[in-house]
């Protein structure tokens, strides 16, 4: 069974494709920082799926865990990087003038860092292989910005512009590497923030199919671009926005 390594795992985006992943053959590595957690999502999914405690941007800790999972399973097929966000830190709407330093460095570590310390981690052995796919989040705030988001949207769209370039670099290794932009999903995590109905209207107001996503909406993407499906495309940024960068 062909094995995916997740960051992020314990959210509710990670969860969904955790068993989307699982339900269609894959072996799944269920990493999140918070260990009960992954172990909660890695239960659900079942088929074999097993949980890792992981920061994923402590390097250290990442390199470990992919030589062990290397070591277990003889190869990672898809690494999917979901670690990040910006409202699981504890930060909601921001100006940058009245950000600190510490502040937009953790939103730049977690959502851009964790994604490059991942990828060189599982790249050895892809290469060896020569075969891999990788697929990172990014946000439709990544193509068009957004007031009170600014290192957020910077993060993401320095992710998309990576992901592009190391496409070209690894695309004669076989190796696939794409994003997904969602919209906003709303979940448990960011219920509370369209309960304000003014914010809930600025939202739907740019997104042309009129609906908030969800945690579903997002799964076929990843799985699209995780498995062979998708034999043939790299470099590219799947936007599931509802339309929000169609303008």
């Amino acid at each position: 069974m062909p094995l995916a390594f997740l960051t992020g795992g314990g959210s509710a985006i990670g969860e969904g494709i955790a068993c989307c992943l699982a339900a269609r053959g894959f072996t799944v590595a269920v990493s999140d920082i918070k260990l009960d957690l992954a172990r909660r999502v890695a239960v659900r999914a079942g088929g074999g799926a097993e949980a890792l405690e992981l920061d994923a941007t402590d390097r250290t800790r990442i390199d470990a865990a992919v030589k062990d999972l290397i070591a277990r399973h003889g190869h990672i097929d898809a690494l999917v990087n979901v670690a990040g966000g910006m409202r699981g830190l504890g930060i909601a709407k921001a100006n940058f003038a009245d950000m600190t330093p510490t502040i937009w460095n953790r939103i730049l570590t977690a959502n851009l860092q964790s994604v490059l310390h991942c990828c060189h981690a599982v790249l050895p052995s892809m290469i060896a292989a020569k075969r891999g796919s990788i697929v990172s989040i990014a946000a439709s705030r990544g193509l068009r910005g957004g007031a009170q988001a600014s290192i957020y949207s910077a993060a993401k769209a320095a992710i998309i512009v990576f992901s592009q370039s190391l496409a070209q670099e690894v695309g004669p290794h076989s190796i696939r590497v794409n994003t997904v932009g969602p919209t906003f999903l709303e979940t448990a995590l960011t219920k509370p923030f369209f309960d304000n109905a003014a914010f809930k209207a600025e939202v739907l107001a740019k997104i042309k199919l009129g609906r908030l996503g969800t945690v579903e909406d997002v799964l076929g993407a990843i799985l699209f671009l995780a498995s062979e499906a998708s034999a043939l495309v790299t470099g590219a940024s799947l936007r599931v926005d509802g339309g929000w960068t169609a303008e």
